[in-house]
């Protein structure tokens, strides 16, 4: 049984009896098979006015479709979200999509660079203008497991203006979303640009990958105004 009161609760019991349902009717004969036909799903409900206002999940749960170990059945990963969905917040990779939604609607260009040695060119095509940038260089797979845990930290190169108004707001909504930043160093790229590198991580992960000083962990200033947490449910 799920509750209402629990939208993401709700959208994963729904997956799962639909996915089962039609497994019933007629088998799935390759994980592929069982990925296309949640994809499809998620295509149909989007609609739905019970799932009205919760595109960040539906784009998480189409991320993890495309990015979760094919050896993990997916059913499998999401019944695990499923037992855990009454806190779900607790949930690091739900948690790291919001936060990266949450960073596109403020108004940041999230790049993926999946060779970290090409760091330089990426950053020299995208000093121009005034745009922020995030690019990220630690693959998303690797730093979670298929059940969402975080087991190591991902760094970010933030590309962005000298006189930015809220710079920190990429540190901010990390931290909002209950993840820990460290600003490892900060440079300038010419008379106008920065570029600042910033490291996520959860207390959870192990001590060999991460580990900072609490004085290292970023904190939000003590006069700066709240930040509001934008609800994913």
């Amino acid at each position: 049984m799920y509750s209402a009161d629990n939208t993401v609760h709700h959208l994963l019991w729904c997956i799962l009896v639909a996915l089962r349902t039609a497994d019933q009717e007629k088998t799935f004969t390759s994980e592929m098979a069982r990925r296309r036909f949640i994809a499809n799903w998620l295509d149909t409900a989007r609609g739905n006015p019970s799932f009205r206002g919760m595109n960040a999940e539906f784009t998480t749960l189409r991320q993890l479709l495309e990015t979760s170990d094919k050896g993990v059945p997916v059913d499998s990963t999401l019944s695990v979200l499923l037992s855990h969905a009454s806190a779900v917040e607790q949930c690091d990779l739900f948690r790291f999509r919001s936060a990266l939604n949450i960073l596109m609607q403020k108004g940041w260009h999230l790049v993926i660079c999946r060779f970290p040695e090409n760091i330089t060119t990426e950053l020299m095509q995208r000093r121009q203008g005034r745009r922020k940038h995030a690019l990220q260089l630690t693959c998303t797979e690797n730093a979670f497991q298929p059940a969402g845990n975080m087991v190591q930290p991902i760094t970010f190169q933030l590309l962005l203006n000298r006189t930015t108004e809220n710079s920190e707001d990429a540190e901010m909504i990390f931290h909002t979303e209950g993840f820990q930043g460290v600003v490892a160093n900060e440079m300038e790229l010419d008379n106008r640009r920065i570029i600042r590198t910033l490291h996520i991580g959860t207390p959870s992960i192990p001590a060999g990958e991460w580990s900072p000083s609490k004085d290292n962990i970023w904190q939000p200033p003590k006069n700066s105004a709240p930040f509001k947490k934008e609800s994913y449910h």
